[in-house]
């Protein structure tokens, strides 16, 4: 993979089964993050990258049009997971990742 890319996807497999039934893990979705025009060792670059981080789990992990309150605490879980991991796989400087996830 890019340096210069991260992959979104489900925090588990498990989170996804229990969204959907029947889902193999070689359908789990993931969208790509590309930041290699941004400079994220910079807070500003870096809250750039976690917008794009943000933006994408919620793609991920979204559950359009249900109201049901269970499927929206996994979703949630599962944006919040996602956002960690992502920014987590991120090599940035350690000021500018706080400055990203506050």
């Amino acid at each position: 993979m890019n340096t210069n890319t991260i992959r979104i996807t489900f925090a588990a497999a498990a989170m996804i089964a229990a969204l959907t039934t029947g889902v193999r893990a070689a359908d789990v979705p993931q969208v790509h993050v590309k930041y290699a025009d941004l400079n994220v060792n910079t807070p500003a670059g870096a809250a750039a990258l976690y917008q794009r981080i943000r933006f994408a789990a919620n793609q991920v992990c979204a559950d359009p049009g249900t109201r049901d309150l269970a499927v929206l605490v996994k979703v949630q879980a599962c944006t919040d997971q996602a956002v960690a991991n992502a920014v987590a796989e991120v090599k940035m400087g350690q000021a500018a990742r706080l400055a990203a996830v506050r």
